[in-house]
């Protein structure tokens, strides 16, 4: 009887230290587990920090891109609206040059229509390096608008891993 009661003794006391070994085993468990999830929580946070110092930048770029694309758009307006004044101008002169054929101011006229003539060829020449630069600051502006959607599209994914749970579908 005196060993089966220390065999019962025996049993019992080394079944507690395992029985404790178990619950220190889950706890430690779920404490690494919070642990990872701090972890992930940090790393997005630092993430989140770093796209959106990106997204100001690309803002930025968005911003002037804009800038540069309605200025040009504005000279290539200009030119062509100078390019109108100057082809009415032109043909008013060469209209008094017709009227005016034998006289002294036909040589004066006839030198003002030259001189527009060169004019409206440089303003052409101008305006066709407008519309190339308009045509490439549109190209930029929408590089620099896809890639500032990218950096937004990143953040919203990163603002749904971070919700809870609970909200997340």
């Amino acid at each position: 009887m005196k060993q089966l009661a220390a065999f019962a003794l025996f049993a019992i006391l080394t079944a507690t230290p395992c029985l404790a070994q178990s619950a220190d085993s889950e706890t430690l468990q779920a404490i690494l587990a919070e642990m990872r999830a701090i972890h992930n929580d940090v790393r997005l946070s630092q993430t989140t920090q770093i796209l959106l110092a990106e997204l100001q930048l690309q803002q930025a770029a968005v911003d002037k891109a804009t800038q540069r694309r309605d200025d040009l758009q504005a000279q290539v307006t200009q030119l062509q609206a100078n390019q109108k004044n100057m082809a009415a101008q032109l043909a008013n002169f060469e209209a008094n040059a017709a009227n005016a054929a034998d006289t002294p101011q036909a040589k004066q006229i006839q030198q003002t229509i030259d001189s527009l003539k060169m004019q409206s060829a440089n303003q052409r020449t101008q305006e066709d390096q407008r519309a190339t630069d308009l045509l490439d600051a549109e190209g930029v502006l929408r590089k620099a608008q896809e890639a500032f959607i990218d950096i937004q599209d990143q953040l919203n994914a990163i603002v749904k891993k971070l919700q809870p749970a609970t909200s997340q579908p």
